[in-house]
Parts: structure tokens; sequence; C-alpha cells
């Protein structure tokens, strides 16, 4: 029975994750090569303007819908919940959207630049367009059909990547990366109302909404920690040291995000709803969370190690010299983003327990250190480079403190947890080596062939150490995605 448990939970997760990441990874694909184009058609300082606008829309997000979506998820199906969660959605839309446009003026005093008043006042559009199709979606992640959920993702993607490079030829600017986005969620909204054509009435269900904001309230206060914590480092560099700066810690940061972060956020918002189902199983939420580390670890070890050992190959192969720069940031943060992914399961553990408030408390210990260090850094410094490792280092001692606090709550013990890294971690050191060893011998090659022999050698290392730490291990993996592919 414990293993036929095992084997539905890794099922659903990795299904679920499989189509998700297909989804996000084939748009993330269209974003990449819009943005190979787009930095070469924009300057530094258009990548900062617009970092402004999506430093805002960071700490909006997280008031956006007033975590409703996790609600929704996390309460049992009632006749009037999906229509009390759209009016409530649409109505915070609207009110972020009309709350930033007065003020906007603050926010380009805070920046020093004009530009961002006009920036900010286009994106947040996002809000209300994008609240008429957010139920429709998030019912899709409830019943776990993430094939559906495929569509809009990627149609929101190739509409965004056509309408920015399209607004860049014709040369808008920094203008067409935000048209860009304000077009594509309203291209998604009529793509999810297609793929669930679900429609709300005019019912309004006063207790079901009080039970869903109290919920989501946590939730908020969560993500808006969380919201100040990723984008603290933008704050800070956008205010000191300028718009060049801020363009190349954005597009460093771009690609680590997009691979990384992107894939942890992945998993938690599919095992999320996996583990509300298991919710009174309390042993097998426990043993499916710890196994659920090592998944992820499996795929995000090598991944950032990887990210980090060519970035220069692979910034000099599709930037050009011009983000030189951006080199060493995009080898902090990919640590970062490592550190980071291997941590973030532990919080749709705490929300599916019921206990979302616990990672508001963690969120605040990680304040406390970051906003400090980040400073030092700056003022020490004034360097990007040191921003990225601050990040780093602080990912690193919040992540093993969720973990710690979670054993200890929940009775697991704490090396039980930490085994679940080493397959991935033994495998993703020799690796390391291995591109390390490779890339000095081939230094004098061209640089997109440099990043060919690096990822096709640590990709060897790393599976052959893989499975000569345990065969049987490589064969399930591959049987569940076998599975997973076929719909099985």
């Amino acid at each position: 029975m414990e293993s036929n448990q095992h084997s539905s939970f890794a099922k659903v997760t990795i299904r679920g994750t499989f189509w998700s990441y297909l989804s996000v990874y084939t748009g993330k694909l269209l974003v990449f090569v819009s943005t190979i184009i787009l930095a070469r058609l924009l300057s530094k300082s258009d990548f900062g303007v617009v970092g402004y606008a999506f430093i805002v829309t960071s700490f909006l997000d997280a008031l956006n819908g007033l975590g409703i979506g996790p609600a929704l998820i996390y309460h049992k199906d009632e006749p009037e919940t999906a229509d009390t969660a759209f009016w409530l959605g649409l109505a915070v839309g609207i009110g972020l959207f009309v709350l930033t446009w007065i003020a906007a003026p603050f926010i380009g005093d805070y920046f020093n630049d004009e530009r961002a008043v006009g920036v900010v006042r286009m994106m947040v559009l996002v809000y209300p367009i994008s609240a008429l199709g957010n139920v429709n979606s998030i019912y899709l992640a409830k019943r776990l059909d993430f094939r559906k959920k495929f569509i809009p993702e990627v149609s929101y993607a190739l509409v965004k990547g056509v309408i920015s490079v399209g607004m860049a030829f014709l040369g808008f600017g920094y203008w067409s990366q935000v048209w860009g986005q304000v077009v594509a969620n309203g291209a998604s909204v009529v793509v999810a109302r297609m793929v669930n054509p679900w429609k709300p009435s005019l019912h309004f269900s006063r207790p079901i909404a009080k039970s869903m904001l109290k919920y989501g309230l946590n939730i908020v206060v969560l993500d808006t920690l969380a919201n100040l914590l990723n984008n603290a480092d933008y704050l800070f560099i956008g205010r000191y040291l300028g718009t060049e700066a801020l363009g190349v810690y954005t597009l460093g940061f771009r690609i680590p995000d997009m691979i990384l972060t992107q894939f942890a956020r992945i998993v938690s918002e599919v095992i999320f709803p996996v583990y509300v189902k298991m919710r009174n199983n309390a042993e097998a939420l426990n043993r499916n969370f710890t196994r659920s580390l090592q998944y992820v670890s499996l795929v995000t070890i090598p991944l950032g190690l990887g990210i980090a050992l060519t970035a220069e190959p692979f910034v000099m192969a599709f930037f050009t010299d011009k983000w030189v720069e951006a080199i060493p940031v995009i080898r902090g943060i990919a640590i970062y983003a490592l550190l980071l992914s291997l941590f973030r399961n532990a919080g749709s553990f705490y929300k599916a327990q019921g206990k979302p408030e616990v990672l508001t408390y963690l969120t605040i210990v990680r304040l406390a250190i970051l906003l400090p260090a980040l400073w030092f850094a700056l003022s020490r410094y004034h360097s990007i480079i040191a921003v990225a490792w601050v990040q780093a280092v602080v990912a690193l001692i919040s992540g093993v403190l969720s973990l710690v606090v979670a054993g200890h709550m929940f009775h697991i013990s704490i090396w039980n947890i930490l085994d679940q890294f080493r397959p991935g971690a033994i495998s993703g050191i020799l690796m390391a080596g291995g591109v390390v060893g490779l890339l000095r011998l081939i230094a004098g090659w061209h640089p997109l062939l440099q990043l060919i022999m690096a990822v096709l050698v640590g990709a060897v290392v790393y599976i052959g150490t893989l499975y000569l730490q345990g065969p049987q291990r490589i064969r399930d993996i591959a049987g569940i995605l076998r599975n997973t592919i076929k719909g099985g």
C-alpha cells in the first residue's frame, strides 16, 4: 500500500510538473529568444527603465487577488465559491490599478527618473485584465489539469515575444516590453476562458468571502514579505546605482530565474494541491515531502551549477560582449536560485498543513538578515556582483532554517531531510569538476562550441555518477516520466 501511495504521489507530481514545466518552458524558450533579440536592439538603460515597472508589479502581485488563488484551491467546492472568488479578484485588480496610477509620481521620485511614472501606470493595466481569467486558470490547477493550463500560458509568452520584438524593431524602445506584457495578459485571458469556459454569475457569498479572505490574507502577508525579499536588491540598485546597473542586473538575474526559480515555482504550484489532498494522512504527507526534496534536488543542482559554470560562454555566445558585466551576476544568482529551489518546497508543506503563518515568521527572519546585508554590500562595494552573492548567502542561511523548523514541527529527522540532497550533491560536485577542467582545455574555442561541449560533458558526468550511486533510481524516474508523457 505504501509503495502504491508513493508511486501515485510521484506520478501525479511529476505529471503535473512535466506539463507545467513544458508550458512554462515552451513559453520561456520564446521569452529567451525574444530576450536575445531585445538585448541587441535595446540599451542597458531601456532594460533598467522597464525594471522599475517590474519592481512595482512584483510587490503588487502579492496583493493581487488577496490570496484568493491558494484559498480557492484549499477550500472545498461550493456552488458560490468560484463566483465569490471572481468578484473579489476583479475588485482588487481595479483597485490596484487606480491606487498605483495615483502613486506613480512618488515612484518616479524614488527612482529619480520621470520615465518610471508612465511605464508603471501602463504596466498595472495587467491587474484588471488578468482578473477576468484568473478563476478559469485556478480551477485547472485545482483539478490538476495541467495539460489544459499549458495552452493559455504558452499563448501569453508567444504574444508577449511577438509584440515586444515587433515594437522594438519599430523603435519604441522600453515601451516595447511594457506593451508586450499588457497585450499578452489580455491574450492569455481570452485563451483561458476558451480552454475552461467557466463564466461567473452575479452571486456573492459573504460567509465564503470571509472564509477565503481569512486564509488568503495569511498568504498575502507572506507574499508581500516574500516580494520584498525578492525585490529588495532591485530597489537598492535602482535607487543608488542607476538605470544601467539595474539593466545589467536585470538581465543577469533573468537567466537563472527563467530556468531555476521558475522550476521551483512550478513544482510548488503543482505539489500544493497534491499535499492538500493528503493533509489528513500525516505519515504519507511527511514521507512524500522528504521524497519530493530529492526529486527537486536531482534537477536543480546540475542546472544551478551548470548555469554558474557556463555563464561566460553563454553570455558571449548569445548576448555578445555588450553584456559582459552580467557574467559574474549570473554566477552569483545561479547559486542563489539553486539554494532557493532546494528549500522552496517547504513552503507548500506549511501551507498544506494550514500553517502559512510559519512561513511569515521565517520570511521576517530572512528579511532581517537580507536588508542590512544588501545595504552593507552596496555602501561598501557599490557593486551588483556583491549584491548577487549576498543573495546566495542569505538564501543558504534561511533555507536551512526553514527545513530545521519543518523537521521540528512535523517530527521529521533533519538528517533524513539532508540525506535527500546527497545523490544530487555528489553527482553535481563531480560534474562541476569535469566542466571546469573541460572549459580550461577549450578556452580558445568559439563561445557557442564551449557551451555545447560543457553541457554535453556535464550531462554525461552527472547522469553517469547518479547511475553509479543507484541504478534503480534512474530506472524509476525514467519509468514515471514515460508514463507521464503517455498520460498513463
